[in-house]
């Protein structure tokens, strides 16, 4: 395993053990998240003013809210990385309030496409991100009404921040998943097909080739005798490593390696979650250490902040995807 990936690994396994320890939030998925946000930023938790953030958010959302439910210890670990949380706190609240307004209710996501506003530097044209998520939204449902729920939604948000017209979008995704439905050779369901198109489509370059990039790694898997996961979240986070300037064969025994490695704490066990999820996390892990160390040859940072969005995102709507399943289970 590459230095780079065990230290992202060790960061984040470690920052998880204290967000366990300090914060009772109850699900280990959503603390891992929450972990993962630090890690993303090269960033040690700081317990206490995780605290004085977390004070902020019940101060200011109501003991009901969806701010202070599934998806508060990713707003607050957000908070803690900023110089001035409570401003933070306002925008991503004031955003979040404007899309519930005008949308139906989004079970947690609308929390997470907030934050993505927020961090993308478009709070100031957050009304016109949201109309155009709507828009899009509304195309894609069209498009595929069966297939297009809240899990789509932080996607969304983030492909109609990518500056491409709503169209065009339509016309990529359509066209990655109508090649995919074409060239897959393995049983993988229409809305995980569409997922993976969503996460294509935030990035520049011909949609078949992407795909195929997106299909090579995966089928590399198969021929390690390890199986990738087909759930919507894990069979999209591929589209997180199709730009990753490396053989292959070499990426892919490199992320076996790291999920072996990351099995062995307990919060990323057989208890807390299965084999391809942990798969899908060590994905993520090693493609931002990969891309972080583009960043460093050539200058840009672009490529590693990429990644680590989308990396953070599909790790978020696993996570609530679980949380909503079991919930809802439970209830039944």
């Amino acid at each position: 395993m590459k230095e780079n990936t065990k230290s992202k690994c060790d960061l984040l396994m470690a920052n998880t053990d204290k967000l366990s320890k300090e914060f009772k939030w109850g699900e280990t998925l959503m603390n891992i998240a929450a972990a993962l946000v630090f890690s993303g930023a090269d960033r040690e938790i700081d317990i206490e003013k995780l605290k004085e953030c977390k004070k902020i958010v019940k101060k200011n959302a109501g003991m009901f809210s969806s701010l202070r439910s599934m998806a508060e210890p990713v707003i607050v670990s957000k908070m803690a990385l900023q110089d001035d949380p409570e401003e933070y706190f306002a925008k991503v609240k004031s955003v979040f309030d404007r899309i519930s307004r005008s949308v139906f209710a989004d079970g947690g996501y609308f929390v997470q496409a907030a934050i993505s506003i927020v961090d993308a530097g478009k709070y100031d044209e957050a009304d016109e991100v949201i109309a155009r998520f709507k828009e899009l939204y509304k195309k894609m449902n069209k498009e595929h009404p069966i297939l297009t729920s809240s899990e789509d939604i932080i996607f969304a948000v983030l492909l109609v921040m990518t500056g491409k017209s709503v169209d065009t979008i339509i016309t990529e995704m359509e066209d990655c998943y109508e090649y995919l439905k074409k060239e897959l050779k393995i049983r993988v369901g229409a809305n995980e097909i569409q997922g993976l198109s969503e996460i294509l489509a935030l990035t520049d370059g011909n949609m078949r080739e992407k795909s195929d990039r997106a299909l090579k790694i995966y089928n590399a898997f198969g021929e390690r005798g390890v199986k990738y996961g087909k759930s919507y979240n894990e069979f999209a986070s591929l589209g997180a490593l199709i730009d990753i300037d490396v053989e292959t064969r070499v990426l892919v025994d490199e992320i076996i390696e790291t999920a072996d490695y990351l099995k062995e704490s307990k919060k990323f066990g057989g208890w807390v979650m299965d084999k391809k999820q942990r798969l899908m996390f060590a994905a993520m892990l090693v493609g931002d250490a990969y891309n972080a160390e583009s960043a460093i040859i050539t200058g840009s940072a672009i490529g590693s902040t990429v990644s680590m969005v989308i990396a953070e995102e599909v790790a978020m709507v696993m996570c609530m995807t679980v949380i909503i399943a079991s919930s809802t289970s439970s209830n039944s």
